[in-house]
């Protein structure tokens, strides 16, 4: 066996304080841990562990090996993702918020098929968070997706603007809120959900118009805001035309004119001029 595979056992024994967890976390019985030990201690050539009383303790030679088998195992990650990054090199990897409807991929799929059909893009739906995450470490290129507190931490990621749309009211089919086109002063004395994950959820100057007529709840991200509104009679704020809704409806807002705003954003030293081709016709798709 690699040692690489020693070294995760013996960190997992370590971090977990059992051997029948690390044997659980890798779907391998508690002897093949004790074996592979056993046998990363021949090869070191001194015991890593004392066990006794209930207790896994590191031995001083333990430490040493615990401290460099974590570097050695987070070396390994790193070149496999820098290993990935050369492969995909000749990749665009575009990420699409889950928010997002099929009437935006229809978009996107169109622009690639006219366009693009002779070069690999891969697309990939996520949440603005992970959309982040991913951005950062490069394995996007591009992220389309609403403007967002944890976007905007992320250091050295441009944007470009893709379009504008009207915010509009999401609700469930069975809610007391008037059918047809609402107004901010009928949605009083309703539910307000909003999640920080859904830019367009947030929306301050409707908030600040509704303060104390309407609970305002915080959700963890779009999909339990959605289940949020369905069932318990409330309502958030959306994108009118690009929202993907589950069993709800999505009605015109009256008498209120902020919009929302779907970006393009990506790493400042992006050097892919494919990356640069797609934004611009995608744009041009939304004109």
């Amino acid at each position: 066996m690699s040692s690489m595979w020693k070294y995760k056992y013996f960190i997992d024994v370590v971090e977990n304080k059992s051997f029948t967890k690390a044997g659980t976390i890798n779907y391998v019985s508690q002897t093949a841990i004790s074996q592979n030990i056993s046998s990363l201690e021949k090869s070191i050539g001194g015991k890593l562990l004392n066990r006794g009383n209930g207790e896994i303790i590191l031995t001083e030679i333990g430490e040493v090996v615990y401290k460099r088998a974590k570097e050695i195992l987070s070396l390994e990650q790193q070149m496999i993702r820098e290993v990935e990054h050369v492969k995909n090199k000749g990749l665009l990897l575009v990420g699409i918020d889950s928010a997002i409807n099929k009437r935006m991929w229809m978009m996107v799929e169109n622009v690639y098929e006219t366009y693009f059909s002779d070069c690999p893009i891969v697309f990939t739906k996520v949440d603005c968070a992970m959309g982040a995450l991913m951005l950062e470490s490069r394995d996007l290129d591009v992220f389309v997706g609403y403007p967002t507190e944890v976007l905007r931490r992320i250091p050295a990621i441009e944007k470009k603007e893709l379009c504008h749309q009207s915010v509009g009211i999401y609700v469930g089919k069975q809610t007391t809120i008037p059918y047809g086109e609402i107004s901010l002063d009928e949605l009083k004395n309703h539910l307000y959900y909003r999640a920080n994950q859904y830019g367009v959820s947030l929306q301050e100057e409707a908030e600040e118009y509704l303060k104390g007529s309407c609970p305002i709840i915080e959700t963890g991200n779009v999909e339990t805001m959605k289940l949020k509104v369905e069932f318990n009679d409330g309502f958030a704020f959306v994108d009118r035309d690009y929202f993907y809704r589950n069993d709800g409806e999505i009605r015109n807002l009256k008498n209120y004119e902020k919009e929302c705003v779907l970006k393009m954003y990506y790493k400042a030293d992006c050097n892919k001029r494919t990356a640069f081709e797609f934004m611009e016709k995608l744009r041009e798709e939304l004109k």
